[in-house]
């Protein structure tokens, strides 16, 4: 099933098949082997990180709810995408080579040869692999256990304000002081609020799938920024390389990421305009709006009885649901223009 609530089901059934669907996904991803060595072990890894994200945003979300269990399987969460994070990088520091330099020459390409060897020499080891499969089917089996999530909305209320306000906090702080782990940061509670919007979809199909893809779009550009952070890590972790060359790469990745960081800008500013409470409260009257959905559905449905002395009776019309301004309560607070400090190079 869909990586979202369900109105057929309760919010415990929900989390508690969410939960399962993804860290089942991922530990049989692990565990799985064949195919090209490297290719497929790059694939395994990065289908893996994605539903530890995908379920630690769930636990976040649902973190009222949980209670004390919450902090045992969100330290299991991080420790296995810890496990998979060296092979990550060594794959996105060759990734990001090649979308700089698609077609390196002379040094370049000497540079690009020894970004591949390292990738292809550390994704080869799969004992981390196993280790993170261990840790997230821990939680798998916890997760069957989780307390009743009875409370409705009173339990997401929380989770969702706590991504919204430290999302909008994580952008101000990057803009007013633009260092790759501020906007590393920025992008963590990014890609919480898109999971979140994506687990609540169904409160307003229409709105909450616009919202994902603009959110998906900010969490690509802050997520391409941050690659090239680890590009420019991978160069100065060889010293030997060509100076002229490296140079070159570095001045390509800067310019890159001022582009970057002004498309996130224009996102964040348009995603982040309201409040953290004018947020929620609309969120919260679209989950009241659809959870009453098919009680009104119902009622208007039943055919009314027939008037022997006046006009058949009409039903009333109904506003469209796809479309929507989320409101006027726009927040002045944000800062006027991003800083222009260009990102240093690192090396």
């Amino acid at each position: 099933m869909a990586y979202r609530l369900s109105r057929g089901e309760s919010m415990h059934q929900a989390a508690v098949r969410i939960a399962d669907e993804e860290l089942s996904e991922a530990i049989e991803r692990l565990r799985s082997s064949g195919g090209s060595r490297q290719a497929d072990t790059h694939t395994r890894v990065h289908a893996a990180r994605k539903a530890i994200k995908r379920t630690r945003a769930l636990a976040r979300l649902l973190r009222e709810g949980l209670g004390a269990g919450f902090h045992r399987d969100n330290l299991d969460l991080r420790d296995a995408a810890r496990r998979l994070a060296e092979r990550r990088d060594a794959a996105v520091a060759a990734d990001a080579f090649t979308r700089l330099v698609p077609e390196p020459a002379g040094p370049l390409a000497a540079i690009r040869e020894r970004l591949a060897a390292v990738r292809d020499e550390v994704v080869a080891a799969d004992a981390a692999l196993a280790a993170a499969a261990e840790d997230l089917a821990r939680v798998r089996s916890r997760s069957a256990d989780w307390p009743p999530l009875d409370r409705g909305w009173s339990i997401l209320e929380p989770g969702l304000k706590t991504s919204y306000k430290q999302g909008r906090q994580a952008m101000r702080t990057a803009f007013a002081d633009p260092t790759p782990a501020a906007f590393h940061a920025w992008r963590k509670r990014v890609k919480d609020l898109w999971y979140h919007t994506q687990l609540l979809h169904n409160v307003w199909k229409g709105v909450q799938s616009a919202w994902a893809e603009a959110l998906e779009d900010l969490s690509d550009a802050l997520g391409d920024d941050h690659d090239l952070e680890v590009l420019r890590a991978a160069l100065a972790a060889h010293p030997d390389l060509d100076p002229e060359a490296r140079r070159d790469v570095l001045a390509r990745a800067d310019a890159r990421s001022a582009e970057l960081r002004a498309a996130a800008w224009t996102l964040g500013q348009r995603l982040y305009a309201e409040r953290p409470r004018r947020y929620v409260a609309r969120i919260h009257r679209y989950w009241e709006t659809w959870r009453d959905h098919e009680r009104r559905t119902a009622a208007t449905a039943r055919p009314a009885a027939p008037d022997p002395t006046g006009p058949p009776s009409t039903v009333a019309l109904q506003t469209d649901p796809e479309f929507i301004c989320p409101g006027d309560h726009v927040s002045s607070d944000m800062p006027c223009r991003p800083a222009k400090d260009a990102p240093t190079t690192g090396v």
